[in-house]
């Protein structure tokens, strides 16, 4: 966590509240932060080679400058636009160019267009989604939550022969019930609000859902980094082609890897430390019930996500020298990376099977 007195040079800066700012003087990106209105707004200055925040997530009524959006994007920094509440209003990244880009997203189109191909890759995401689930609960190594691992487990042998949409809502709400009990009961989450499928005007009731929210929106934005990266249409997705989703694609993608989100919300809520654990204070209620979150309960989480999103572990990558293994410690947002790159590679025929 940040040092008391001292600035943060994670790889995520958030920047919140009325009259925030993200700009270009003498050269130089200015951020200016205001999210308390009682104290004057914070601000810094730098030459965007030095800039140490791959990601800068936005909340509140502010200013981007044009010429500051131009200058991230040409160095791939990410603008992430979120509402009050945590939800994806915008995810700004620069355009592609590539002579490969055209050619990656016709094969996706093709591949989307192929019924057989559609489907298996469905199934592979959610297949991927257990699994990362499966690792998650285990991890933890809680004996009440076995009985809720076994239903995953049979459910990921089924995955072959039953319909994805169904299995995954069952599955998704036995997760969640699981879950449930890593969290304290002081922080008052029973399970998920939403349907994790797809973005929705409802919105978190209680403190972790809020995080949640917040988490899932910015690694959807790095998944959006990927996809817009390699030059693919984020509005064709393979899982969630039926739903009227924010870039059903990302929702795709992300659906592996919203464990790291649900990862660090469970460390922060279970956080013993007197600096960094999750206060009253920290949240509020509006008057419909709905959870409002504190800026800096948001910019610890964020932190510790990033912390999380840079986490090793062996994975068989292809990419990159090879070892005796044949795994790689790969950091775990880098693997996401590496998914969408896959996806290319099936979508253009370059390899036969699609995995995470």
């Amino acid at each position: 966590m940040t040092q008391k007195g001292q600035h943060s040079h994670y790889n995520v800066k958030f920047l919140k509240g009325y009259g925030f700012s993200v700009s270009v003087k003498d050269n130089k990106l200015v951020l200016k932060n205001n999210y308390d209105p009682f104290k004057e707004s914070e601000s810094e200055e730098w030459f965007i080679n030095n800039l140490p925040y791959e990601k800068i997530v936005l909340s509140g009524k502010g200013y981007v400058s044009t010429e500051a959006m131009s200058l991230l994007n040409q160095h791939n920094r990410n603008l992430i636009l979120l509402d009050t509440y945590g939800k994806p209003v915008s995810m700004i990244n620069g355009v592609m160019e590539s002579n490969t880009a055209t050619k990656y997203r016709m094969a996706q189109y093709d591949t989307f267009r192929d019924t057989e191909k559609r489907r298996y890759l469905s199934k592979q995401i959610v297949k991927a989604k257990l699994q990362s689930q499966i690792r998650f609960l285990k991890s933890v190594e809680r004996t009440d939550l076995n009985l809720g691992i076994e239903t995953l487990e049979g459910n990921l042998r089924q995955v072959s022969i039953r319909s994805e949409l169904g299995l995954e809502a069952g599955s998704g709400r036995a997760y969640f019930i699981e879950y449930s009990k890593l969290i304290p009961e002081r922080h008052g989450f029973v399970s998920r609000n939403q349907s994790s499928q797809k973005i929705s005007k409802r919105t978190a009731s209680d403190v972790i859902n809020g995080l949640l929210n917040y988490g899932y929106s910015v690694l959807a934005g790095e998944i959006s980094k990927y996809i817009n990266g390699m030059g693919l249409d984020a509005y064709f997705g393979f899982y969630h082609k039926e739903h009227i989703s924010f870039q059903p694609l990302v929702y795709d993608l992300i659906e592996p890897f919203r464990w790291l989100v649900d990862y660090s919300a469970y460390m922060l809520a279970n956080e013993t430390n007197k600096e960094h654990r999750i206060y009253k204070k920290d949240y509020a209620f509006t008057k419909e019930g709905l959870v409002v979150l504190d800026y800096n309960l948001i910019r610890r989480f964020l932190e510790l996500l990033e912390r999380t999103f840079q986490k090793e572990r062996r994975y068989a990558s292809k990419h990159g020298a090879k070892t005796k293994d044949g795994l790689k410690s790969c950091h775990e947002i880098t693997i996401a990376k590496i998914a969408v790159q896959n996806l290319v590679e099936f979508c253009t025929g370059k390899q036969k099977e699609f995995r995470i």
